[in-house]
């Protein structure tokens, strides 16, 4: 008996004693402990619907009109300390955009359950959803920073303590005292004003969320780690210009290609964002400051997406979009384009993939996307993904998507299938050597975390290598001339970070714009340390959706 009583004791007293040990050395400033209504020095923002249930806070945002949250003001003195915030939370419920049960751009709209901290410099936090997408591998919700973000964990099975570490501009993310993101550069966004704040619960008005809250406190203490090392890269961002369209403008989603001999193109669609939208191939020959369409592209849903040079100094396109057929072939179409880009012709052509992969219904579809190659023995390979409509273990509906290398030997009139890279879609795929290639993907229609498949065998075969904590939609990956990988990516901003490791890790994450719309971005490097970025997100005081700028990325001197 005496040892069970032992045991027991050393069961309920080993959680604390890691408890205690995690709190070493923090000055807690402020503390809600969640056994009565929010008091002085808390704050109401909007109309929070809140009551105390069983010793937690039940704090409800039922209105798409208002807000529902708690704020309370601190004070410390920052030098050589970081900031520790930390909640426990169960997520109840949330809806976010368009009705969505995950689907939050909180840079734009706020989040229906969030903990938000401002240090009088930066302001940022994380947000919690529930899950959403159903394929294999779907998260079973989210903790999310307010920008880019992502770690997937069951949000709604039981209380979790949630931890942010923030020191200078990282923000690192802990879960029931796991670390889960690693956060470089994540606490980023400028604050409006020098007030210091800790907010929680429902910072938006157009999403509605239910969560339950034990407790939220904020605290100092000396900075744990050693100091942040310096950035070997030096990294200047220009200002932006906009595509040259006067016209009403309702073109976003570019895509860039370098046809060397000063000759750069983009494709992008010029309508709503639907199967079959139609779209248009520019064309530009000063570096991407202004672009010509070409002739008998614009409108056109047979325009083509991805853009190659081949050998004999044409320019070879597939269409973006196929069409499957009564019969049950796959159809697309092949553009050939002159040296210059000013004039094309465009035959028929037919694609084969694994009958797993082949569309077969309605909405159903492969897509032609981003990258592809004109190889030595004059065969072109093409990325490419598919969605597919299928029914899992337990009979559900689920749309899945996945990445594959198409081959072509006669100038893309046929088109077989070479590879299948992994899960996901929207995909990235760049060649570090002739043998190592390196591939992200979006794996739904969700924002979430994207996905990194290498392969060693010159494309051949594919691994899944990870999930990375960086998130949302459209990456694209240039090997920059000076050997570092440059990555952009987007929604709910427009965003670009690097690797010096081909992608093992990343760093030196950048905000390249917060102006929100589809943030789809592109990069390529034009000259020699130098980016052109395009993105879509308005100007304002222009008519203009797809913008452009420079980066010039410098490795530092020893």
């Amino acid at each position: 008996m005496k040892r069970t009583l032992a045991l027991l004791t050393v069961f309920i007293l080993a959680p604390q004693a890691a408890l205690h040990a995690a709190d070493a050395g923090i000055t807690w400033l402020l503390h809600y402990d969640g056994k009565s209504l929010p008091s002085e020095p808390w704050t109401t923002l909007g109309k929070a619907n809140a009551k105390v249930e069983a010793g937690a806070l039940r704090l409800s945002d039922d209105s798409k009109d208002d807000m529902g949250a708690f704020e309370a003001e601190w004070q410390g003195d920052l030098e050589g300390k970081e900031i520790i915030v930390e909640a426990r939370v169960k997520l109840v419920s949330m809806v976010g955009h368009r009705d969505s049960p995950t689907a939050t751009w909180p840079q734009r709209d706020g989040s229906p359950i969030c903990l938000e901290v401002c240090d009088g410099k930066h302001v940022e936090g994380i947000l919690l959803t529930p899950p959403a997408a159903t394929h294999e591998g779907a998260a079973k919700g989210y903790v999310r920073t307010l920008t880019d973000r992502f770690a997937q964990a069951d949000t709604r099975d039981a209380f979790h303590t949630y931890r942010l570490v923030i020191r200078g501009e990282d923000m690192a993310v802990e879960m029931d005292g796991k670390p889960i993101i690693e956060g470089r550069d994540a606490f980023w966004r400028p604050a409006t004003s020098p007030r210091k704040f800790i907010r929680f619960g429902s910072t938006s008005k157009p999403f509605t969320g239910d969560a339950q809250w034990e407790f939220v406190r904020l605290g100092l203490r000396p900075a744990a780690t050693a100091a942040a090392e310096k950035s070997p890269l030096k990294i200047t961002v220009s200002e932006p210009w906009p595509l040259n369209v006067e016209e009403k403008n309702t073109e976003s989603r570019p895509y860039l290609y370098d046809m060397g001999q000063g000759l750069l193109l983009t494709s992008n669609p010029q309508g709503s964002d639907a199967l079959l939208e139609p779209y248009i191939v520019r064309r530009s020959t000063d570096a991407g400051k202004t672009w010509q369409a070409v002739p008998g592209t614009e409108q056109n849903s047979d325009s083509p997406q991805e853009l190659v040079r081949l050998a004999d100094g044409r320019i070879l396109g597939p269409s973006r979009w196929t069409r499957l057929q009564p019969d049950g072939t796959l159809t697309g179409k092949t553009t050939i384009l002159n040296a210059t880009a000013e004039t094309f012709t465009m035959h028929d052509s037919t694609i084969t993939l694994p009958a797993e992969f082949m569309p077969a219904k309605s909405g159903e579809v492969l897509i032609c996307e981003r990258h592809i190659w004109a190889e030595k023995d004059g065969s072109i390979t093409a990325v490419s993904w598919s969605r597919t409509n299928q029914r899992d273990a337990q009979k559900r509906f689920v749309v899945t998507r996945h990445t594959h290398l198409l081959h072509s030997t006669d100038l893309g009139k046929t088109w077989t299938h070479h590879a299948h890279v992994g899960l996901g879609g929207e995909p990235a795929v760049v060649r570090l050597s002739d043998s190592e290639w390196l591939a992200v993907t979006r794996p739904d229609g969700h924002m979430s975390n994207l996905l990194q498949h290498r392969s060693l065998d010159g494309g051949k075969t594919w691994m899944f290598e990870r999930t990375l904590e960086e998130g949302s939609v459209m990456p694209d990956l240039v090997l920059m001339s000076n050997g570092v990988l440059a990555c952009s990516y987007g929604r709910p901003v427009s965003n670009l970070m690097f690797s010096l490791d081909g992608g093992r890790t990343w760093r030196d994450h950048r905000v390249i714009s917060d102006r929100a719309n589809f943030n789809y971005t592109t990069i390529r490097e034009i000259s020699p340390g130098r980016l052109l970025y395009m993105h879509d997100g308005p100007i304002p005081g222009t008519l203009a959706r797809i913008n452009s700028l420079y980066v010039e990325v410098q490795k530092a001197k020893p």
